[in-house]
């Protein structure tokens, strides 16, 4: 099996490959303060949905449209099937929030005078966090997988806020959907040296009757660096032809 279908199907349940001998996310025997303002470096972990790792009415409050979206794509699931629907399944962006929902792969933040880059290990995905000021565009003109970001600091806290989405990812791995209207806000908290901790605040109006929650925390891996890991599209297909006929031999 290739590695960029076996990421894929893995993602959702594994803890990161990279140190599996490490302490668990948020936990510190000996707590260093945290440098303020800083918060470069690969971090490992994963975000989760508030309440427990799986979507329900209550946790997300789907509106009619979207609850019937999210019956469609996981139909194969409840199958006992493979998400073949799954947009990452065919080598789709995963977007924003779930990019940060796989635990198998790091990310690393980069700091500059007026932007914040932050580089996902999967699928080669950056992006740009603008900190010169500026706000959301009121018209972000042509959607975007990963939308667009600016970002501010409350306090000790690096506050993102992004939009301008195309409706083509999903929200998590569960298959939530969501509109063009998301809105994602993400609090980052350097809760000590080496631990970052991540709320992720949901409103979409359009999909969604209320906000909701997702909460993450990852830890500082200083010796690691971001390596390789794209979705090569043939893979896939040799992948998902073995996933619908198992008796294929690859």
């Amino acid at each position: 099996m290739q590695f960029a279908a076996s990421c894929l199907t893995l993602a959702v349940f594994l803890p990161a490959v990279h140190g599996q001998n490490d302490a668990p996310a948020g936990k510190t025997a000996n707590p260093v303060a945290a440098p303020a303002h800083d918060f470069e470096g690969v971090w490992n972990g994963r975000l989760g949905t508030v309440g427990g790792t799986n979507i329900n009415k209550d946790t997300a409050p789907m509106l009619p449209w979207a609850r019937a979206k999210f019956d469609y794509n996981t139909v194969e699931l409840k199958k006992g099937g493979s998400l073949t629907r799954d947009p990452t399944f065919h080598c789709d962006p995963t977007g924003v929030p779930r990019v940060y929902a796989t635990g198998l792969h790091p990310f690393e933040i980069v700091q500059t005078r007026n932007r914040i880059f932050l580089f996902y290990e999967s699928n080669h995905i950056w992006r740009t966090v603008w900190m010169d000021g500026r706000q959301l565009p009121k018209d972000p003109g042509e959607p975007l997988w990963m939308g667009t970001s600016v970002g501010r600091w409350e306090g000790d806290d690096l506050v993102i806020e992004t939009a301008g989405f195309n409706d083509k990812t999903w929200i998590d791995a569960a298959g939530s959907p969501h509109s063009d209207a998301l809105h994602v806000v993400e609090r980052f908290r350097r809760v000590d040296h080496d631990n970052l901790q991540l709320e992720v605040t949901i409103e979409d109006p359009k999909a969604y009757a209320r906000p909701w929650k997702m909460m993450g925390a990852f830890k500082l891996k200083p010796s690691w660096e971001i390596g390789e890991a794209f979705c090569v599209a043939e893979d896939q297909k040799d992948f998902e032809k073995s996933i619908l006929n198992p008796t294929r031999r690859p």
